[in-house]
């Protein structure tokens, strides 16, 4: 359900809830998609679909609400209320009215620190969680003091990834709210394998931190064996800004003398990157970045690709022993490990098996939101109650097993 910022009335509000309830007793809660995202069916960044999904998901659906910035074409599945026009990026200011008027009892603000800080003066007495998609960089002492103090306001911090929790708690020792982890997770019915092709597939933003450079030097290493066997290079690029297109470009320059093994598509929605995925036999994740936790890759493996990546941040919890590791900033180990699995049937096979059965195990959505309420839930009781419990506190989903 769409909903512009005037349209986004209040339900009626219940007795207030005591620390002691569940979903089924309807926590009225607000998730806020600031800038840099875009809660709609042809743009969603990573952070988007990992929202989408969650809210489509929840016990607690049909009290959520969704606040975003415009776009023609927003998620329709979900109750969503548009803080701006489309096209224009939400400043922490657009979410006071359409907020005031559903009356949150939860508020979730995904990424984006200084919106959550915000929103938290805006609405004293209601809990505000930060939920982060990657780390925090490790800054100067008086930059950590301050995001500290402002973290310190905040109801907890929910991670996708333990990498990412565990940096944060090195390097920020004066937080003492709760920070919980909670990976991501996909439909696994949705992001299912089809009949493979001799494609290898890199999907995500065309940036040189995610690697790119190192998969085209790979390839063009090795070409003469890859193509001669009938294989082809699918890049799947997210293009959001002018770097973005001078790397898109950049690339298909350097893969110019490959053209007839190469397929280069630009910001494709969901379920084209689904379909993708879906008949590709190898999935490259070669990010040199430490990131968060890696979505990307375990959509592959819901899709029955055998995973190439890295150990970068996150990367490793997601895809574990089902993937081929190796380093980042190494094109010679990702053409040697690119060889391995276009060779050897048998291992491609094994790999994509095992990649498709731990998505199954460990990532399907509706075990991942199931997850993720209970733990808003908590922090919900913990905040209402005044135990809020320090982040030295071991509590997140064990996944990397």
């Amino acid at each position: 359900m769409r909903r512009t910022s005037k349209e986004c009335t209040a339900f009626a509000l219940p007795a207030f809830l005591n620390a002691n309830r569940r979903w089924g007793a309807a926590l009225r809660t607000a998730i806020l998609m600031p800038r840099n995202m875009h809660f709609c069916m042809s743009r969603a960044t990573s952070i988007d679909l990992c929202a989408h999904d969650l809210a489509l998901h929840s016990q607690n659906k049909s009290n959520l609400r969704v606040f975003a910035g415009g776009e023609h074409d927003l998620f329709d599945d979900v109750d969503v209320c548009a803080v701006t026009e489309p096209g224009k990026r939400p400043h922490p200011a657009n979410f006071y009215d359409p907020l005031s008027a559903f009356g949150p009892q939860l508020i979730v603000v995904h990424q984006h620190l200084e919106t959550a800080v915000q929103v938290t003066a805006d609405f004293p007495g209601v809990p505000v969680i930060l939920h982060r998609h990657g780390r925090f960089e490790r800054n100067s002492a008086f930059k950590r003091w301050k995001y500290t103090r402002k973290m310190n306001r905040l109801g907890g911090i929910i991670w996708v990834g333990e990498d990412a929790r565990n940096n944060f708690c090195e390097s920020f020792t004066g937080v003492k709210i709760r920070s919980v982890v909670v990976p991501n997770g996909v439909d696994c019915e949705l992001w299912a394998p089809a009949a493979k092709e001799k494609t290898v597939i890199y999907v995500g933003r065309a940036r040189e931190d995610k690697g790119v450079f190192d998969l085209a030097q790979a390839w063009v290493s090795c070409a003469d064996r890859l193509e001669g066997a009938g294989w082809k290079l699918g890049l799947v690029l997210a293009v959001t800004d002018e770097g973005e297109e001078a790397t898109a470009k950049a690339l298909q320059e350097k893969l110019a003398g490959h053209a007839d093994s190469l397929s280069v598509e630009t910001n494709l929605s969901a379920l084209e990157v689904q379909e993708r995925l879906s008949k590709a036999s190898i999935a490259v994740v070669p990010s040199i970045v430490a990131e968060g936790f890696g979505r990307t890759a375990i959509e592959a493996l819901s899709c029955g690709a055998a995973v190439i990546t890295t150990h970068s941040g996150g990367l490793w919890e997601a895809v574990g022993e089902t993937g081929k590791i190796i380093n980042p900033n190494a094109p010679k180990e990702l053409a040697a490990a690119l060889l391995d699995l276009t060779e050897n049937p048998t291992m491609r096979a094994e790999l994509a098996q095992a990649g498709r059965e731990r998505a199954l195990r460990l990532f399907d959505i509706p075990q991942i939101a199931e997850t993720y309420d209970d733990m808003l839930m908590s922090l919900w009781d913990d905040y209402v109650g005044g135990s809020n419990k320090a982040q030295g506190v071991i509590d997140h989903m064990l996944i990397s097993q």
